[in-house]
């Protein structure tokens, strides 16, 4: 066991951390080793089941990274930079580190990997893809044009490095926090509505699933993120609004990476979790 003092806007923090935990790619930190896909695991008439992984920092997870994660080689997710299949764990969206110090671009533990063992928890003959489409810091205009026509190439672009047929099954969300400042949460049901709409359209499926979550209630402790209540209202009221689309309920969920913004390790395993319970109700036949 270390101990690493670190410094945030004049705070000291003193952070605990053994080998068990490491920091991501930025900075040089260590991450745990990709392994290629190895699409040979699966029958040739298999299809790969994609997720996509969308929204801002909690979805890309600041949570401490596990150096020896539980893998499972039908859960793959595809390298954002790489462009390529690899078997799944943290960070999945392979930047930066998953301490709350080191920059906005830092990745660590979300909800995507706890998701999609879930899955393979209950049916372990599934093909799992996620593709990590989250961006730290963005508000949901931010997915009005540039985001929104990125997270449509990385879905195009893992389909054809695919060597199975390929065919996106639910966008995951997991975004508020930019909107809950000022007065954005004024607009941000109207958007939200808009860009479920859009996704359907444009991946020419009117019944895909869209599952959200709600924003950490921990976000009380800071002023300028005044509307987090009026941001969760929206996220649970989203299915009386929109057929095939669910919320996941995180509210109960007070734990985070010590910065009342980001949820914990602990925590974000939880809501992935949540999300997969939440998947397989919405589309029981």
């Amino acid at each position: 066991m270390k101990i690493r003092i670190l410094w945030l806007k004049g705070l000291l923090l003193i952070a605990l951390s053994s080998n068990l935990f490491a920091e991501g790619s930025e900075r040089g930190g260590a991450q745990p080793p990709l392994n290629t896909a190895d699409f040979s695991v699966f029958s040739k008439d298999a299809t790969m089941n994609l997720f996509l992984l969308a929204g801002q920092s909690n979805m890309k997870g600041r949570g401490a990274i596990d150096m020896n994660p539980k893998t499972h080689a039908r859960n793959l997710f595809f390298h954002s930079k790489k462009k390529s299949w690899y078997i799944s764990r943290d960070p999945l969206h392979a930047l930066g580190t998953p301490d709350l110090l080191d920059g906005k671009d830092n990745a660590g533990t979300g909800p995507g990997m706890s998701f999609a063992m879930t899955l393979l928890g209950k049916d372990s003959d599934l093909a799992i893809g996620l593709v990590p489409a989250a961006v730290g810091g963005v508000s949901i205009n931010h997915y009005d044009k540039r985001f929104y026509d990125r997270s449509l190439m990385r879905l195009k672009d893992a389909e054809k490095k695919s060597s199975l047929k390929a065919e996106i099954k639910a966008i995951l969300w997991l975004q508020g926090e930019t909107d809950a400042k000022g007065d954005g949460y004024l607009s941000y049901e109207q958007k939200l509505l808009r860009l479920v709409d859009r996704y359907r359209a444009d991946l020419n499926n009117p019944e895909l699933p869209f599952i959200v979550c709600t924003i950490g209630s921990f976000l009380k402790h800071h002023e300028r993120f005044t509307h987090f209540e009026e941001i969760n209202e929206i996220l649970l009221n989203l299915p009386t609004k929109r057929k095939y689309t669910a919320c996941v309920d995180a509210r109960e969920l007070k734990m985070s990476i010590g910065d009342d913004v980001h949820y914990s390790t602990e925590a974000q395993i939880e809501i992935g979790k949540r999300f997969a319970t939440t998947y397989m109700k919405l589309t029981e036949k």
